[in-house]
Order: structure tokens, then C-alpha cells, then sequence
């Protein structure tokens, strides 16, 4: 990052209510981000449904790419739907990753392409404005490899730390 280019903070409110407006919008934050694209939040199984993500989503994975230099991989490949959801299934109700979430949807599953210590980047993830943070620790595969550490984050409106062991989430902080 050369530390010129700025990427909107959280406080950055659309332009726009107007639904029809919705395109210009997403032009504007696709011109901002520099290291995803749509189709990499899209539900696998619906195409170009990467539109019903919350933006500040986007924003605060680019802003985290940019701070650490590291590859960011969202889960949204091999069948998993790790980023939008269209059918609200795979995940618990009321999950932050549907379509249909009150709050929006607003979730990104994802891993970090790095070998840095698995804490350092759980700092770093803890640093950014997800408020919804999942923490696990070799429990999720990725392309048939067991990650070290994958994220979970959200931006939904009561902070909220969890992880998960063995299949058993634990809230960490709430």
C-alpha cells in the first residue's frame, strides 16, 4: 500500500438510499478497492448476487489486504458460501451472511495466504471494523488442506468475539 491511497472508514454512509442507485454505488466502491472483486463474494450458487453485500464489508477486507500485504482468500469456492447466502441454509439463523438478514448482509469467511504466526493475524482481524469476529483454529479446510487459523467477520451492531474447538463455539467476548 503506498499509504496515499485511502479507503473509506466505517463512517463512510452511501450516497443514496434509492435501491436504483445501487449500481453507481458499487461502481464507486469497485473503483476504491483494489484487491477483490465482485465475483469473489458472490453465492456460488447465484450469480452476481455479490450486489447484496454490504459494502463497509468489502471495505474493511481491502483495508485489512492493504495493512498487511497478505493475500486474502473469502470462502465463497467449492461449494461453500462463505460470503453472500441466498437460500438461508449452512449457516445459524439469522446469520449475517443471508440475504434476508434484518441488519443486512454483511459476513465474509475467509483465510489469509500467509505463514505469519496464527496470533498475529487474529490481532490484526481484532483491529479492524468487523464488530462479528469468528476465530478458527485448525478447524476449517481450504482446497483440502487444514487452515492454521480462518476468520469469520461481520458487521453487526453489538461487538461479539467468539471461536470454535472441536465443533464447540465458545463467546469470548460479547
Amino acid at each position: 500500500m503506498s499509504g496515499h491511497e485511502q479507503i473509506p472508514s466505517r463512517n463512510l454512509e452511501p450516497r443514496t438510499e434509492n435501491p436504483e442507485r445501487l449500481p453507481m454505488e458499487w461502481e464507486r466502491v469497485w473503483q476504491l478497492v483494489k484487491h477483490f472483486v465482485p465475483k469473489e463474494f458472490d453465492d456460488p450458487e447465484v450469480k452476481n448476487s455479490w450486489q447484496y453485500m454490504d459494502y463497509k464489508t468489502v471495505f474493511t477486507l481491502e483495508w485489512l489486504r492493504r495493512i498487511t500485504g497478505w493475500p486474502i482468500v473469502t470462502h465463497n469456492k467449492f461449494g461453500l458460501r462463505g460470503c453472500v447466502c441466498v437460500r438461508p441454509e449452512g449457516h445459524s439463523d439469522g446469520s449475517f451472511h443471508y440475504v434476508d438478514n434484518p441488519e443486512g448482509c454483511s459476513a465474509v469467511d475467509f483465510h489469509f495466504v500467509t505463514d505469519a504466526d496464527p496470533r498475529k493475524q487474529a490481532r490484526i482481524v481484532m483491529q479492524s471494523d468487523f464488530t462479528g469476529i469468528g476465530i478458527y483454529q485448525n478447524e476449517w479446510r481450504w482446497n483440502n488442506r487444514l487452515l492454521p487459523i480462518a476468520f469469520h467477520g461481520d458487521r453487526r451492531s453489538r461487538f461479539q468475539v467468539w471461536k470454535r474447538v472441536n465443533g464447540v463455539y465458545t463467546v469470548l467476548l460479547t
